[in-house]
């Protein structure tokens, strides 16, 4: 398991933050070369996703999900990737995510 199932929320009012707002989430992850990984995300609004590859550039970009496995998306190395999620200022969702490879 890449990333644990685990629950959380996103757009939480914060007078620390930049902004005002946690409207942003990143977790990293462990992947194998040749492998492909797959990202189980269910939000009660629309969430965007992205998924950002060993080099840094961006390998895979959805707005608005609200449920959906994205993948299969291939490792083209050993290293570390990164899930980054997202709402807009003010808005708010309650998030379910979970990353595996196979």
């Amino acid at each position: 398991m890449l990333i644990e199932h685990q629950s959380l929320t996103i757009g939480e009012f914060d007078i620390k933050a930049p902004g005002c707002y946690n409207n942003v989430k990143t977790f990293e992850f462990h992947v194998k070369k040749g492998k492909n990984i797959y990202i189980f995300i269910k939000s009660t609004g629309g969430i965007d996703a992205c998924v950002v590859g060993i080099d840094g550039i961006n390998k895979m970009f959805v707005e608005s999900i609200k449920n959906e496995i994205l993948g299969p998306i291939p490792t083209e190395g050993k290293g570390t990737m990164m899930l980054v999620l997202g709402v807009f200022c003010g808005d708010l969702a309650n998030v379910e995510i979970e990353a595996w490879m196979e």
